[in-house]
């Protein structure tokens, strides 16, 4: 089993934590209790502040996702595409979901939609907001496919989109980690293949009158 330093050990321990109870709703006692420190100043030794713990969890989820997204998107654009939405989709979202051998695999996506929920201003300080990110470049990409539609229903389909996505990825860790009854639903690529779909549906399906 891999051993991680007591930086990384803090930093685990924290993710988790802050995933399933928020920012504020984690003390530092609880954060080193959990990383099996028995010395209560170690978090301030490493980052100073609760606070700035989370802000570098933030940072380090959002680059790994990131990174994967930015790789693919490129390769992708550089071969002329994409062709299809479901080509950015797929980016968009498999690339949020990383490696099971990754401690942060069943926590990263559920930090992300926590720390949006009850701290924002944290998570726009620490990501920021730029349109030439991976992120927002899979979804201008969405747009221009969706020149067919009002802006107004594009733009709200795109808001439904990110919603959707994110709100289901986190009921999958939440699925995972626990170990519940709906393990077996969400285990394998399955799943997300249909997240893929049903999020094409979101955005191209036409109203039935």
């Amino acid at each position: 089993m891999k051993k991680f330093k007591t930086k990384d050990q803090i930093k685990i321990a924290a993710q988790l934590l802050f995933a399933e109870r928020g920012i504020d709703g984690v003390s530092v006692r609880e954060i080193v209790k959990a990383a099996g420190q028995k010395n209560m100043a170690s978090l301030h030794y490493y980052f100073h502040s609760k606070e700035e713990l989370a802000r570098e969890l933030l940072m380090d989820a959002g680059k790994l996702i990131e990174d994967q997204r930015t790789l693919l998107l490129d390769a992708l654009e550089a071969e002329g595409g994409p062709a299809t939405p479901t080509e950015i989709l797929e980016i968009f979202i498999k690339c949020a979901v990383i490696s099971n051998d990754d401690p942060r695999a069943l926590s990263n996506v559920r930090l992300f939609v926590m720390a949006v929920q009850k701290s924002p201003s944290l998570v726009l300080e620490t990501i920021g907001d730029t349109e030439t990110s991976a992120y927002f470049r899979c979804l201008a990409h969405l747009r221009a496919f969706m020149t067919d539609f009002d802006e107004d229903v594009r733009e709200r389909r795109l808001a439904l989109l990110q919603q959707f996505v994110f709100s289901t990825l986190s009921s999958r860790e939440r699925a995972l980690s626990e170990q519940n009854h709906e393990v077996a639903l969400w285990e394998g690529d399955e799943m997300l293949n249909e997240l893929v779909i049903s999020s094409w549906g979101l955005l191209f399906a036409n109203p039935v009158l």
